[in-house]
């Protein structure tokens, strides 16, 4: 995980913290949104109770496994509209969004099958009897809108992939605020709306995510993007287009979906130990995710800085874009720790209401509070894993990324499940098992990147010339690095 020295020091200049910062904090802010969707929607029913905040947990997680697959490839839009974009090759980047759409309509048949059959996988885990039936609804009603999801990916990886992140960002926090409103109405019954627990955060949640792919359609065929990218003349199939997307996505998409069915498998598990142990691996999940969605944000940004310099044939400066990620992602994890070691313990009775309290502080409380403590130790090596894995990513070095991770993730799973359930230890230490085997994840990743087989890589051809150019410094929305 440790990186010995950071290389190229200065905040200024091509790939320095100057010009990553403006890329990566929009995303960051757009990725804090979906966490606090998130996270307010499961203090909403920690407030029902606590199977209700377990099932949005293990619901919600299981509608994205089934999706992961076409998520991974969609995802890879940034990527390749920033090595176009890199390579002075603007009408090429819508194009690369309507192949994304073609990925999300290939996702139709599989939606469907899983709407139907999938609610039937809560029932092989054991889970509490009275914490299933709101899994599976919970479930339907998120696959149903999950072309929404998908869509707002190929959308979202435009405007990343060329810079423009604050169009994200926008978007993302009037989903956000929409959610917060929506879903306090439909959950506990305001505004003359019947309480619908569970079923009023699903539908609240599809609502806001329509709403956000509303804005970046509007705004990607606006008048201002026609005219520079010609948004509005990329409609057709482009079988080039497509072919580099399953080429260089496919790969994502495969670690994707098999690492988060592997976490799924993990996070399944331990509620198998019952209704109070999944109510604390649940609240300490909830502050995991506040550490680990934003940082995707730092994933994203040198992703797509990084295929932007690769684009252009420059390793150097992509190289320096991949230290100055890691050390503004070293900053954020350092902070998060911090909150973790010192107040675990405030952080977890956020989710247990004042008339649930009396049991939960000799149950609940106890176990969320070590956990959380816990989670500070792979928070470090999280940062380390999502950053440089984009930096490799956004070279092309995907099959490799993709390899190492799902050895990795199923190395976990295999360590988990013996421990869980045949080995039946106690839940703190399949937790501190669980920190352990995370905390590989990042070393992996460095070790590769400092070996530098992924400057090697060409995902498009070189820079040309010609009326279809961006300035060679690489501007972005005025900034200039």
């Amino acid at each position: 995980m440790n990186i010995s020295r950071f290389k190229n020091n200065h905040i200024h200049g091509p790939g320095g913290i100057a010009q990553l910062l403006p890329i990566a904090f929009p995303i960051i802010v757009s990725q804090a949104s979906d966490t606090a969707m998130m996270f307010v929607d499961r203090l909403y029913l920690a407030h029902v109770s606590d199977a209700h905040m377990a099932a949005a947990m293990t619901g919600g997680l299981t509608a994205f496994t089934s999706l992961t697959f076409f998520v991974g490839i969609i995802n890879y839009t940034n990527a390749l509209v920033a090595q176009h974009f890199g390579a002075h090759r603007k009408n090429q980047c819508p194009s690369v969004v309507i192949q994304g759409l073609a990925v999300v309509g290939l996702s139709l048949p599989v939606i469907v099958l899983m709407v139907l059959f999938g609610p039937h996988i809560f029932e092989l885990f054991g889970h509490a009897p009275e914490q299933i039936p709101l899994e599976q609804r919970y479930f339907r009603i998120l696959m149903g809108g999950s072309v929404i999801l998908m869509a707002r990916l190929a959308f979202s990886g435009f405007f990343a992939g060329i810079g423009r992140t604050r169009v994200v960002m926008v978007a993302n926090l009037v989903a956000m605020c929409i959610n917060i409103v929506v879903n306090y109405v439909l959950i506990f019954g305001k505004l003359g709306f019947p309480p619908m627990n569970i079923t009023g955060a699903a539908i609240g949640t599809v609502f806001s995510r329509f709403c956000g792919l509303a804005i970046l359609v509007a705004v990607y065929l606006s008048r201002k993007y026609r005219l520079e990218f010609g948004t509005h003349l990329a409609r057709s199939f482009n079988p080039a287009v497509f072919s580099k997307l399953i080429r260089f996505g496919l790969p994502t998409g495969i670690e994707l979906c098999l690492n988060v069915t592997a976490f799924n498998l993990v996070v399944q598990s331990f509620h198998s130990y019952g209704s109070k142990v999944a109510a604390a691996v649940t609240i300490t999940f909830n502050w995991d995710m506040v550490a680990f969605v934003p940082m995707l944000g730092f994933n994203i940004a040198t992703m797509s800085l990084v295929g932007r310099f690769m684009g252009g044939e420059d390793s150097a400066h992509a190289e320096r874009s991949a230290y100055s990620g890691l050390k503004l992602a070293y900053i954020y994890a350092g902070v998060l720790m911090c909150l973790f070691i010192f107040a675990p313990a405030f952080l977890a009775k956020l989710f247990i209401p004042a008339e649930q309290s009396m049991g939960s502080e000799e149950t609940i409380l106890p176990l969320a509070r070590n956990m959380i403590r816990l989670a500070a130790i792979y928070t470090l090596a999280d940062a380390t894993y999502l950053t440089i894995g984009g930096a490799l990513r956004g070279a092309g070095d995907t099959k490799w990324v993709m390899a190492a991770s799902v050895l990795l993730h199923w190395f976990m799973v295999a360590v988990m499940m013996i421990s869980i359930h045949v080995l039946t230890v106690h839940p703190l230490h399949a937790w501190i098992l669980f920190v352990g085997c995370v905390a590989l994840f990042g070393s992996v990743m460095c070790t590769r990147f400092r070996r530098g087989v992924w400057k090697k890589i060409r995902v498009v051809e070189a820079p040309v010339g010609g009326s279809d150019t961006v300035p060679p410094d690489g501007t972005i929305e005025g900034h200039k690095p």
